[in-house]
């Protein structure tokens, strides 16, 4: 378990140090005198870099419970037209739900029974 935290801080640490909006590990982003100048620039980072990963939380919350059924029905996704109206003549497959057409022979016209067969 010990493992699994310190992976997530190491984690965390290299996303805040890395060259993105905060870029703590850069000192050109904090060119200020004293040390509590440079506290607070820091503190001003780190608080900006949390409030872009809870904003990220709940946008993904928000996508996540638009996918979610409205008043227990489910969200029944439109075909797409690849898959509505594709028919393989390579393979002879049909989109699903797609009845095969009937290849029903027909008769030949006249009496002989058609054209000899092959031998």
């Amino acid at each position: 378990m010990a493992l699994d935290q310190s992976a997530s801080i190491e984690s965390l640490n290299s996303q805040i140090k890395s060259n993105g909006p905060e870029d703590i590990e850069s000192a050109s982003r904090r060119r200020v005198r004293g040390f509590g100048a440079a506290q607070i620039i820091v503190t001003m980072l780190l608080t900006n870099f949390n409030l872009r990963k809870i904003a990220a939380f709940i946008s993904d919350k928000i996508k996540e419970e638009a996918k979610k059924p409205v008043n227990g029905e489910p969200i029944v996704r439109p075909i797409r037209r690849r898959d509505r109206e594709f028919h393989n003549p390579y393979t002879d497959t049909y989109p699903a739900g797609v009845m095969r057409p009937d290849k029903a022979k027909h008769p030949a016209s006249d009496e002989t029974g058609g054209p000899p067969l092959r031998t």
